[in-house]
């Protein structure tokens, strides 16, 4: 069995990212490496075949030995992980959406066309389908789309400025890029939508679903996601300043590097969520569920934790400074380095 640390820094300028790789083991660096992309591949196989979310941290398992090669031996990702042949057909277009190709636009007749039944939908009636429309970069500020089907829609660029998207289908749809300002979004349906980089501050998201959905990078300030679900959902590096997410159910999210800083979390369901170094000052915990969630380097000075489940989770390294423990359940709680609050409490 191969014994060996791994560490991958990222380093993310002008549009690129950049690592460095740092091997420590006593065993063949190369064959270290080898074995390390060998796992993480597999892992990211198994996501893809098994419908796991591709956001969250990636489980490599036990690294298993193998004969060094004797000179270079290139090999297809296939045949490294034995999956030659089995793959899905729908493999390629997976690939391609984590590639994070745009979405195909549709000619400019079509968009027109798409664009004028959108704007004419609430007055024919509100029942026809708008699933998969083009309708990226235009403006739909202000609509009723209220319950909408908007399922797989291109909506990329798109103003939807107060715009009533309540109980709307937006599933599987792309806002990457989109305005929201003052949009409802209430009880909407967004599981696996992409919302990279999407202002959605102060928007009203109570209720809505958002199982699997990409808010990478996204801006939630004091946006309101009252009883909201996040499932594997992922908002690394995602700002929710003040957000409102007192109810939400986060199980196995991935918010690393989240800006967390006075929100309201009361009640959360944050099972196995990933939280390493999210900053949670002053966030509200109380009562939340944290059961093996990882707040590895998590900044949670003067935070509310009172009454939370806090069996199994990971504070390793984090700054508890000031935090408030009061009835907290700390069965296996781990706390190696911590900074821990004045008197235990």
């Amino acid at each position: 069995m191969i014994s060996a640390s791994v560490t991958i820094q990222l380093y993310p300028a002008e549009s690129k990212q950049w690592a460095t790789v740092t091997v420590e083991s006593a065993d063949d660096p190369n064959l270290v490496l080898a074995e390390a992309v060998k796992a993480l591949a597999a892992e990211i196989a198994r996501i893809y075949l098994e419908g796991v979310s591709p956001g969250r941290p990636l489980a490599l398992g036990n690294l298993e030995t193998m004969s060094a090669p004797v000179g270079p031996q290139p090999s297809s990702v296939g045949d490294l992980l034995g999956l030659a042949g089995s793959l899905s057909p729908d493999l390629a277009a997976v690939q391609r959406e984590a590639a994070g190709e745009l979405p195909v636009e549709a000619s400019p007749d079509v968009r027109r066309k798409q664009y004028e039944q959108v704007k004419t939908w609430r007055a024919k009636g509100a029942q026809e389908s708008l699933r998969g429309f083009d309708l990226s970069g235009r403006d739909l500020s202000k609509l009723d789309l209220a319950g909408a089907d908007l399922f797989g829609a291109n909506l990329e660029g798109a103003k939807l400025i107060e715009t009533n998207l309540a109980e709307a289908n937006l599933s599987e749809a792309t806002l990457s890029m989109a305005a929201l300002a003052g949009a409802s979004l209430k009880k909407a349906n967004l599981a696996r939508a992409n919302l990279t980089e999407v202002d959605l501050s102060r928007v009203n998201l109570e209720s809505a679903d958002l199982a699997g959905a990409n808010l990478t990078g996204a801006t939630l300030n004091r946006a309101n996601l009252k009883n909201a679900g996040l499932t594997r959902a992922i908002l690394s590096q995602a700002n929710l300043t003040r957000v409102n997410l007192s109810g939400a159910v986060l199980v196995e999210a991935n918010l690393g590097e989240a800006i967390l800083a006075e929100a309201d979390l009361t009640q959360a369901d944050l099972t196995n969520t990933f939280l390493y170094e999210a900053i949670l000052h002053r966030a509200n915990l109380s009562g939340a569920n944290l059961e093996q969630a990882n707040l590895s380097r998590a900044d949670l000075t003067q935070a509310d934790l009172s009454h939370a489940n806090l069996a199994y989770a990971d504070f390793s390294l984090a700054d508890l400074t000031e935090v408030n423990l009061h009835h907290a359940a700390l069965l296996d709680t781990d706390f190696e380095d911590a900074v821990m609050p004045a008197g235990g409490e």
